[in-house]
């Protein structure tokens, strides 16, 4: 079983790093909720390939896909951050046969926004994951991982994130920011 956090990271970062996302500052989205005294940035994001190319897929860990959303909030000072996240990767074969399932529970205890594989505002995170396949949980202890998520607001595609974009391969990525009142 892969480790969620390594998956994201690895299947953005990949290319990503090569290549900077240039994308320009989107108006702040209506995240949820309202009155709120903490900063809150939350993620939306699918991937998915399923091109039967050999190594079309390779910067996914092979055809499937992965969706799911993170959360990223900041106390309005400033000095406490924290997040939480839920992502489900399905794996399938060439032909479209099912290879399974996994389903990954993301606790961020602190995070920060650096230069990173998703530009110059990427989030690093330090946290836990726990992983479900199959009945098994297993949970992993990650520190400052490059999430290759970007901190900007705004919609960013394969086009964006791996600098490419080919048949069968789609990723959506959303990234809203509500402040805090």
């Amino acid at each position: 079983m892969r480790r969620l956090g390594v998956m994201v990271a690895a299947a953005v970062a990949a290319a990503a790093a090569s290549v900077a996302l240039v994308v320009g500052f989107a108006s702040s989205a209506g995240a949820s909720g309202g009155g709120a005294s903490n900063d809150m940035w939350q993620i939306g994001l699918s991937y998915n390939c399923t091109n039967p190319t050999p190594g079309a897929c390779d910067f996914f860990g092979g055809t499937g896909g992965a969706h799911g959303s993170i959360e990223y909030f900041r106390s309005a000072d400033g000095t406490q951050t924290w997040g939480d996240g839920q992502v489900t990767f399905g794996f399938h074969t060439v032909g479209g046969a099912g290879a399974g399932a996994t389903h990954g529970t993301l606790d961020i205890t602190s995070w920060t926004i650096a230069r990173g594989s998703a530009g110059p505002q990427t989030f690093f995170s330090t946290g836990t994951e726990t992983d479900s396949y199959r009945g098994q949980s297993q949970t992993y202890t990650f520190t400052n991982l490059d999430s290759g998520l970007s901190a900007v607001p705004g919609h960013y595609t394969a086009s964006d994130v791996f600098g490419f974009s080919a048949p069968g391969v789609a990723v959506n990525i959303q990234v809203a920011f509500r402040p805090a009142n």
